[in-house]
């Protein structure tokens, strides 16, 4: 196993963290689900790729997405008040950089979606779920958008797309034989 160290260092501001480079690399190794966060601009769906979406709780129902502080698509679900969040399919993982870099008003076309439930999701999805939001947190460059899930759904047959050391993926599921259980 090769180990690479980082010591702490203090930046400009005080703080002794590791450097922004060095954190980076190391968040590639945390596997991630890679999802599509959306909402509605009024008249169209808006939407953009985040892996940093989380589950907080389930008493009640709460899930947590961050994304960058100058998202168009922060701004939209602003005004709503609601998010939908999509886990993207392996057999869909083209959609992933469609979600990062088209401009926002291209995203969309000719992406099969659903907006039933207050906020866009996306056809063929593993899971999708849709938030109210009950708080922002704006921490560095970033805002944390916290919501409680009024509506979820899943496809028990999809396989999940997976972000790993900078590259998709999909899990490696292993059957168990006879003899290993």
């Amino acid at each position: 196993m090769k180990a690479t160290t980082r010591e702490a260092v203090t930046a400009a501001g005080g703080t002794d963290t590791v450097p922004p480079e060095s954190f980076r690399d190391v968040m590639t190794r945390f596997a991630g689900s890679v999802t599509v966060v959306t909402a509605h601009d009024g008249t169209r769906p808006v939407g953009c790729t985040a892996t940093a979406v989380l589950s907080l709780t389930d008493r009640p129902p709460t899930l947590l997405a961050s994304l960058a502080s100058d998202s168009a698509t922060l701004r939209h679900i602003r005004a709503a008040g609601l998010f939908g969040v999509s886990v993207l399919p392996y057999r869909l993982r083209s959609l992933a950089a469609r979600f990062a870099e088209l401009p926002a008003d291209r995203r969309f076309d000719g992406v099969d979606h659903t907006s039933g439930h207050g906020a866009p999701l996306l056809g063929g999805a593993v899971a999708g779920v849709v938030c109210r939001v009950t708080r922002y947190v704006s921490l560095g460059d970033h805002v944390l958008v916290v919501g409680h899930v009024i509506h979820a759904e899943t496809d028990e047959d999809a396989e999940p797309l997976i972000h790993f050391a900078r590259r998709q993926t999909r899990p490696q599921i292993r059957t168990r034989t006879r003899t290993e259980v």
